[in-house]
């Protein structure tokens, strides 16, 4: 049974007595708040589905939900004893933007299709702005006229435009392609944001609002990523992305100073909101699960206000690097067990173009509860580690991601005594995808493989993916009809013959972004060869399990499969 609650997206309303946030305590993922007077904690959804997300709008409160996790995000708003179905097509996509001169503005795309088309409902109508034939999202309020947005580059880069609402025209700003995030308007004339301009990290600008002529604000070697400028429109509080690890910082605008705040630094900042002097930060650590805290930036004080208990088991845990083939450094996490001779299960994350943190996970915690030493490397190809790193793996680069895997298993072996008959593999999407290339190219070392909704053959993937997707994902993967041979070859479902080892696989039937069909070919290819392979199916989840039944039976069935291939 689950043990701890799942905490996300917390926020703070227009009153500033009350945070909100998506928790999953019931089962599913449903609205909370929490009142700041007198402690109230009480849930205010009563959605079928999970809420995906929210958005406190013209005095009301605006909630997304998808249908067994096949994130169109329909759209609910509600105000007062009013409740509007602002959307329920389920043939679409719906990216909420922004509320603005009393309209809903928002992104919608067909389930099908390629086309972005930017849609405003008032006062019950609705209407089609324009449309685009490049994915575009919704940025923020420009001014009273505009709205700013992103225009797709590739699946990293993006360039930033101006959407004239009057006269329904977008326009470049002329600011560079990049990673562009986090914007904060300061005044009329002057915005905040973060981009790697200039070099390969996620920094703090200055953007000249009428000439979009930016100056960098701080040099970081690191990733900027959670940014919230208080209410004196001078202070910024933003959270650096040290090695995975956060730190908060305090920066004056006007004089350029910088200082560091005495917040908790062992974990992840999930969340991060104020009110005046007061913080309000969800976070949760490697050996901590999640939870909410208030820092007083005048006292420099924390004060946990709810969330999980500490858990009942010391665990020992450590951040390192290790040396791939080539010598990259490759950073890893590790809960690391005393003794020798441990089984080990090594955790490749899904993107590939995301990060792996020291954040709380309860599948790790009960594998070792159960003895077993769990390690989570950022392998080339993660965020985090400099826009150089982030291109290493791309296309023909695959296998060097794969080697760097392998160099892991060695690493642990020599330095964390792991017993080399005894490391198990697992992975989610692209981590499912690498599970499968490991246990097709490098057969013979490892215990048992567990795959959650991967990849089996990018040719499929990209073939029976939205077209809306398939360009951003074939400058990872690989283009068809330039890269064929090569995704030909490294296919995990062309190379089942070769496999060794006992595969579990888990996925969904309403995943969109790895279909099912991904996981059935791989079962089915390996049944016919007579393999040791099991799947399981859920029929009410997408890419993520959100139902905690659901990620109990998979984490109940993955932990018993490690155990029984370990007697």
């Amino acid at each position: 049974m689950t043990e701890f609650t799942k905490y996300l997206s917390l926020k703070l309303d227009s009153s500033k007595e009350n945070l909100y946030v998506i928790s999953d305590e019931t089962g599913k993922r449903e609205l909370h708040s929490y009142n700041l007077k007198d402690d109230r904690y009480v849930k205010v959804s009563n959605e079928k589905e999970n809420v995906k997300n929210y958005w406190f709008e013209d005095g009301g409160l605006l909630i997304a939900t998808d249908f067994n996790g096949n994130e169109r995000e329909q759209l609910t708003y509600f105000k007062d004893e009013e409740t509007v179905q602002l959307t329920s097509d389920d043939d679409y996509y719906h990216h909420y933007g922004i509320h603005m001169n009393g309209k809903f503005i928002f992104l919608r795309h067909h389930k099908d299709g390629k086309t972005f088309e930017l849609v405003e409902i008032s006062n019950g109508s609705r209407k089609v702005l324009n449309s685009f034939d490049t994915p575009v999202s919704i940025t923020g309020k420009f001014d009273d006229y505009h709205i700013l947005m992103t225009q797709a580059v590739n699946n990293i880069d993006k360039t930033v435009c101006l959407y004239n609402v009057d006269e329904n025209v977008l326009k470049e700003t002329g600011l560079p392609a990049g990673r562009f995030g986090s914007y904060r308007s300061l005044n009329e004339a002057e915005a905040l944001f973060t981009s790697d301009y200039l070099e390969g990290h996620l920094n703090l600008y200055k953007l000249n609002k009428n000439t979009f002529e930016f100056k960098k604000l701080t040099y970081f070697k690191w990733d900027i990523e959670k940014v919230i400028v208080l209410e004196d429109k001078n202070t910024v509080i933003f959270e650096v992305n040290k090695q995975g690890f956060s730190k908060l910082f305090k920066y004056n605008v006007q004089d350029d100073l910088l200082e560091s705040l005495d917040f908790y630094s062992r974990g992840v900042i999930h969340s991060l909101v104020n009110s005046n002097d007061k913080l309000y930060v969800l976070y949760s650590g490697m050996v901590t699960p999640h939870a909410v805290y208030e820092f007083d930036l005048t006292k420099n004080s924390t004060v946990k206000l709810f969330g999980n208990e500490d858990i009942d088991i010391e665990i020992q845990t450590m951040h390192a690097t290790y040396p791939s083939f080539d010598g990259l450094d490759v950073p890893y996490y590790l809960y690391e067990q005393k003794g020798s001779q441990r089984g080990t299960a090594i955790h490749v994350h899904g993107g590939p173009e995301s990060q792996a943190r020291p954040e709380f996970n309860e599948l790790y915690y009960k594998l070792y509860k159960e003895g077993y030493q769990i390690a989570v490397p950022n392998i080339r190809g993660s965020t985090g580690y400099s826009k150089f790193y982030i291109g290493l793996d791309n296309q023909e680069k695959r296998m060097d991601a794969a080697k760097d895997v392998v160099a892991l298993r060695q690493h642990l072996i020599d330095h964390h005594q792991s017993d080399k008959d005894n490391i198990f593999i697992m992975g989610r999407s692209y981590g499912g995808f690498m599970t499968l290339l490991l246990i097709t190219q490098f057969p013979k070392l490892w215990k048992g493989a567990v795959d959650i909704v991967g990849i089996s053959h990018f040719t499929t993937l990209l073939s029976n993916t939205p077209a809306w997707r398939r360009e951003q994902r074939s400058h990872e993967y690989g283009f068809i009809g330039e890269h064929d041979e090569f995704m030909q070859c490294i296919a995990p479902l062309n190379n089942t013959q070769r496999i060794r080892t006992p595969l579990r696989i888990f996925h969904s039937h309403h995943d969109v972004r790895v279909p099912f069909s991904e996981s059935v070919q791989m079962y089915e290819k390996m049944t016919e060869e007579n393999k040791d392979v099991e799947l399981t199916a859920y029929e009410n989840e997408g890419h993520q399990y959100l139902y905690t039944e659901n990620q109990d039976d998979m984490n109940t069935k993955l932990i018993n499969f490690f155990n029984e291939l370990t007697e």
